[in-house]
C-alpha cells in the first residue's frame, strides 16, 4: 500500500490537486458501490495514504469537527488504520462513530478530499450538500477557522467533546494512579530513530558516541529541572532506551512498554499502539510539559497538543 502510494505520487503528483483527488476516488469507490447513510463530513484514517502520526491525525480530526460545526454538517470519524480508534478512544459528548454499512463506497455519492499538508480553507468552503464528504487531513486549521468565521473554538475543548478514554485505555492509565495522586511535571523526549530502537519512516540512528552524548544531555536536563521544580517528573519517549535511562533517576517515573509509529508500523499488538495514547493522556495530566531537544531531535507537536487538552503550560528547551 505504501509502495502504491509512492507510485501514484510519482505518476500524478504534478497534476492539480483536484485531479489527484479524482484519481484517488477511482481507487477507493465504484459506480455501483453502496451509497451509505446521510451526508456527514467524515475524517478517514484507513491506510490508503500517508496520515502522519497521532498528533497529526488529531489535528485533522479536531479541525474537521470545527468545520462541521460552522457548516452545520454531521461529523463522523472512520478510523481503521492500523487499529480501530474505538479500541483506545470512544465518543464523549458527541457521537462520531460511523459503521462500515453507513459509510459510502459510491463514486457518485462521495466527494473525496486529500487535505494533508493543505493549510487553507479554499477547498472546503463550498461542499456539496447531497454527498458524504470523505477527508484525509492532518493540519490544525482552528486559527484559520476562527478568523474566517468569527468563532472562538479552543482545541482542548473540541478534543474533549469528541473523546474520552476507552475502558481499556482507562485501565492502562489507572496503573499510574500511585504517581498521579500528587502534582507532577512532564518531559517528552522525541528521538525518532536516533537511538536505534524506534522504526519511523527512513530515519537513521546516530553514531554510538553521539547516542551517549544525547542521552547524557537529556539526563542532565532532568536533574536541573528537578532541582528547579522539586516535583516528581514523568518522562515519556518513543525510545525505550531513553525511558529506561531516565527511570534510573529516583524522582522520575516513566510510561512502560514499546511504542510504534501509527503511520509506519501496521502489524503490532494492541498494547504497542496503546503506549502512545497512554503517553498523551499522562502528559495532559501534568502541571507543565517540557519538550527538550538536541539539534538532531525532532520538535514534535505531540506534547504541545497534549498541553492543549487541559490548557497546561508548555515549553520547548534547546539542549
Amino acid at each position: 500500500m505504501r509502495k502504491s502510494e509512492k507510485i501514484n505520487k510519482a505518476l500524478f503528483g504534478w497534476l492539480p490537486v483536484e485531479m489527484q483527488d479524482s484519481i484517488g476516488k477511482l481507487r477507493r469507490y465504484s459506480a455501483i458501490g453502496r451509497k451509505g447513510e446521510g451526508n456527514p463530513i467524515v475524517m478517514r484514517v484507513d491506510g490508503t495514504t500517508f496520515h502522519g502520526g497521532l498528533a497529526d491525525r488529531w489535528k485533522g480530526i479536531v479541525s474537521l469537527f470545527a468545520l462541521s460545526k460552522v457548516l452545520h454538517r454531521d461529523f463522523r470519524i472512520y478510523y481503521t488504520y492500523p487499529f480501530r480508534l474505538t479500541e483506545f478512544q470512544v465518543p464523549n459528548l458527541y457521537d462520531w462513530r460511523i459503521s462500515d454499512t453507513q459509510i459510502s463506497r459510491n463514486l457518485i455519492n462521495t466527494k473525496m478530499l486529500r487535505l494533508a499538508g493543505d493549510a487553507t480553507l479554499e477547498r472546503v468552503q463550498s461542499l456539496p450538500e447531497n454527498k458524504q464528504i470523505h477527508a484525509y487531513a492532518n493540519r490544525d486549521w482552528l486559527d484559520i477557522i476562527n478568523s474566517t468565521y468569527g468563532t472562538s473554538f479552543r482545541w482542548g475543548e473540541l478534543f474533549n467533546q469528541l473523546f474520552k478514554p476507552s475502558e481499556a485505555l482507562q485501565e492502562a492509565l489507572s496503573e499510574y494512579g500511585g504517581h498521579t495522586s500528587e502534582p507532577y511535571i512532564a518531559v517528552a523526549f522525541r528521538m525518532q530513530n536516533l537511538l536505534g530502537d524506534y522504526q519511523e519512516y527512513e530515519y537513521k540512528p546516530a553514531s554510538e558516541e553521539r547516542q551517549k552524548e544525547i542521552i547524557a544531555a537529556c539526563i542532565s536536563f532532568l536533574k536541573r529541572l528537578h532541582e528547579k521544580e522539586n516535583m516528581p517528573v514523568l518522562v515519556t519517549s518513543d525510545s525505550g532506551r531513553m525511558s529506561q535511562e531516565a527511570s534510573l533517576l529516583p524522582f522520575v517515573f516513566s510510561t512502560r512498554g514499546e511504542a510504534a509509529h501509527a503511520d509506519t508500523v501496521c502489524d503490532q499488538a494492541k498494547e504497542v499502539y496503546m503506549k502512545s495514547f497512554v503517553d498523551f493522556y499522562m502528559l495532559a495530566g501534568a502541571e507543565k510539559i517540557y519538550a527538550p531537544a538536541t539539534k538532531e531531535m525532532y520538535r514534535s507537536d505531540f506534547p504541545r497538543y497534549a498541553a492543549l487538552v487541559y490548557d497546561k503550560e508548555f515549553a520547548r528547551v534547546d539542549l
